[in-house]
Formats: structure tokens, sequence, C-alpha cells
């Protein structure tokens, strides 16, 4: 689907001459834990087309770090619609046009009336920081048209099952990525990935518009980088539509805002939950409406994040694992670590059902097959990510399957401890025989020289507790 806003072109007759205000403020430590947001008021007359924010102050060597973003009149409540825009540290001078921004800024109307600009308080010194903020704002002729904002089609790509591959975790210059959209869409197509999920931080602007990316599926999504953790939301539709990040640790709108973000059709996925990343762990609780986690954290898997998973499940909650490179820039692959998904073809919404089915391997490439794994007991079978019913006491068959894993180590774990483990033979196999005891969970990971390959999501058993 695409859309356009017609716009009539402004007589250069009309315009004036830019108007510019500053405005100082300073920040204290104590601001920086009790109003973690600030918003600095400006006044955007009528008949602008264009404003041009910037901001400087004293980084004094990484101690203060300030974010910005930026609000058109109307409220400034948790789940506001009206933000234009966030860059975060990544710019210190935007623009809003009505038909051009800045990477990360939606173009459009500007409405006349009181605007803020959004101070982020990432990190304040002990002595604290000045802030100067600039905002110019002016009228100048318009090309007549905005560009389109366009969202992936609903139609499938291909059809028939298989086990797609793809990045659900990548960032372009409209946050702190280096490459465009397009440009990572052209990455993802040189991996051979068949689809593709653009997380930028805090916002969903024009991931998908103007896209040529012949055989990729391009997901809309936004990774929400809130104070307590960060987390992915895919598939968000609209214009200018996106997931309030203004979450602080312990808060419980953390529930209301997943729960309308799933309304809307989304997943939410929480990113790299244990990370050293300041501000990046996970301190909120799990919403309910939590479909899968981040097993991977700079490398394929986490110890601490597949911890938290293991957690969840035995509370039973079945909630998918992923990997992801999360990637910003430079070399290394946008499919290293990565997922394959099961799915009835490469749509949108063949994948979403694939991952709320748990049909997920997480892989340390997506060049990489997928491992297949069934689980076996008497006449009943189950792959992964279903369940199995199986009688107490009855024996269980875990099979392994995969010629390219020949001589690979396979380990088996029920509800996350290791208790078995064995070698995939030349034919491309590997068995385990255990017996259903009470309910829970199998999965497999797969290693090579010490280097993990894959982590399956698991295979449930429903049984009744053995006497």
């Amino acid at each position: 689907m695409s859309g356009a806003l017609v716009l009539l072109a402004i007589p250069a007759w009309l315009t004036s001459s830019p108007t510019t205000q500053t405005i100082h403020r300073h920040f204290t430590p104590r601001d920086q834990q009790v109003g973690r947001y600030q918003y600095v008021p400006f006044d955007v007359p009528a008949g602008t087309t264009k404003i041009v924010v910037s901001y400087v102050y004293d980084r004094r060597g990484g101690a203060n770090v300030i974010d910005l973003g930026v609000y058109e009149p109307g409220p400034l409540d948790l789940g506001t619609r009206t933000i234009r825009g966030w860059s975060g540290g990544e710019q210190s001078r935007v623009t809003i046009g009505i038909d051009e921004s800045s990477p990360g800024y939606w173009p459009g109307p500007l409405p006349a009336g009181s605007w803020s600009v959004q101070l982020g308080l990432y990190k304040v010194g002990a002595d604290g920081v000045h802030v100067d903020v600039t905002v110019e704002t002016s009228s100048e002729p318009v090309s007549g048209s905005a560009r389109p904002i366009a969202r992936s089609s609903a139609a499938p790509i291909r059809s028939g099952p298989a086990w797609y591959a793809g990045a659900l975790h990548a960032h372009t210059n409209n946050s702190d990525g280096v490459l465009t959209p397009q440009e990572l869409a052209d990455k993802a197509r040189a991996e051979q990935l068949d689809f593709l999920a653009i997380t930028d931080h805090n916002n969903t602007v024009n991931q998908v518009a103007d896209l040529a990316a012949p055989g990729l599926l391009v997901i809309t999504g936004e990774e929400a980088t809130t104070p307590g953790g960060h987390f992915n939301v895919w598939g968000l539709g609209g214009a200018r539509d996106y997931v309030d990040f203004r979450i602080l640790p312990g808060d419980p709108a953390i529930h209301r805002i997943v729960s309308d973000a799933r309304s809307r059709g989304a997943l939410v996925s929480i990113n790299h939950p244990i990370s050293a990343c300041f501000g990046c762990s996970w301190t909120h609780a799990v919403p309910d409406g939590v479909t899968a986690i981040e097993i991977s954290d700079n490398g394929m898997q986490s110890p601490a994040a597949v911890q938290m998973w293991d957690m969840l499940l035995r509370q039973g909650r079945r909630v998918t694992a992923i990997a992801t490179s999360d990637w910003h820039r430079g070399t290394t692959p946008l499919g290293a670590p990565a997922v394959r998904v099961w799915a009835d073809g490469l749509s949108t919404a063949a994948i979403f059902a694939g991952i709320r089915a748990g049909h997920v391997v997480a892989l340390a490439s997506s060049s990489q097959p997928a491992p297949l794994v069934t689980a076996r007991a008497g006449a009943a079978e189950a792959a992964i990510g279903d369940e199995l019913r199986a009688a107490a006491g009855e024996r269980v068959q875990i099979d392994v399957r995969g010629e390219t894993y020949s001589g690979a180590t396979v380990d088996l774990f029920w509800n996350g401890d290791r208790i078995d483990s064995t070698i995939v033979g030349e034919d491309g196999r590997a068995v385990f025989e255990r017996f259903a005891t009470m309910p829970g969970y199998y999965r497999v990971h797969v290693s090579r020289g010490g280097s993990l390959l894959a982590v399956t999501n698991p295979i449930y058993i429903s049984a009744e507790r053995a006497r």
C-alpha cells in the first residue's frame, strides 16, 4: 500500500525571513534521575514550511550524553502520536519540512502552535551540563508533493512452506545506522536473506518507501529504547506509526504499551535482555504480550539471556527465542547470527505466524540450513514449536537431522538443563531416547569445534507425572 500527501506550493512573494530563537538550559544529575526526558517549547507561526533544530553541549568525553527528539503541538503524555522524530545523539542539527526531513523525522504539514524539543538525559556528569537549543523557522517554496509513505504489501512474495532466513533487528541512518533503508535492503539481498525487519530506534520513518528490493520481504519495525530495556516491535502499519519509548523502569505502563502494539497487529520481542550497554538490559516486567526474546548479544548466544528465556519457559510462557546481529555498520554480515522461520509462505502474516508458533531456529549464520528436530511418542509426532502428547512413562524419541551437520555435537536440553549429548552421524542424524515423566520441553543446541551453530525452540511435552 502507498499514499501521497498533496501539498500546495507557497508563492515566493508570501515567504518570510527565517525566525531564529535560542533557548538555554542547565541540567543536573538530579534532573537525569528524576526527569529523564525534558521538553523545551518553541513557537511555530502559521505558514511555516521548514523547521531547523540544533543543539550544542559539552560532552565531557562521554560523561554527558543528550538525545534529541521533536514533538508537534499536542499532548506529551505517554503514548502520544505527536512525535515528529527522534535521532538520539546521532545528529546535532535536524530539519523537519513539509516535503523533506532529516533521517529519523517525518515530513508533512507543520501545524502552527507550541512545539517541543525533547532532550533525553541519557548521561549527565557530576558538574551538570549546559545545553543550548536553537530553532529556526521559515516559509519557503516547496516542491508541491511529499514523498509517499509506503508500507509492505500483504501479498506473499513466495508461496509454499519453507524455512525462510531473515534478520529481525537492524538499523539504518534513520537512527544510528550508517546505511539508508535501500542500502540495507541491498545488503540483505546480497546475503540472500528472505526477509528483513528494519528496527530503527524510536521511529519508523519511511522504512519501505520507494524501496526496490525484489524477492525480499521488508518488515517495518521499531526498536523502542526505554530506560528499562529495549524491545522490538515488528509490523507497525500506517503513516507515522510508532511505539512510545519513554517508559521508566518499574512503570506498569509497559503492559499498556505492549498491549496497544499487539492490538495494532504487531509482534513484540525483548532485545539483548542482559547487556553491558548502559540502560539496555531488561528491568521491566515481562508483559503477556511479549512474543519473542533475543538470546544473542555480540554473538550467537548470551548465556544470561538463555537463562532468562528458560525462566519464562519454566513459568509456562511460550516465548520464542531468536538470534539477531543488531546490525548498525561495518563489514560484518547482516545475517550473522540470524533466524530461520518455518512458514507457509514469504509474507509478513506467514512469518509472524511462524514466530508466534515457535517454528524458529536461531542460527550462527543465515546461510546455514535449519536442523530438523522431531519428537515421537507412539503414533504422535511433533516438530519445533509444537506440543507432543505422551502418556506418563511413555518412550519419547527425539530425532535430529541435517546432512550439513554431520560430525557436529548435539546437546539435548530438558526444561533448560543439558541432559544428554551425542554426535551427528555421517548420515546426518542423531537420536535421543527419553521417557515422559512430567510436562516440560526439549530443545537442542548444535555446535562444532566449540562454536555454537544452532539453537532450536522447544518441542513441548504434555504428560502426566509418572507414578
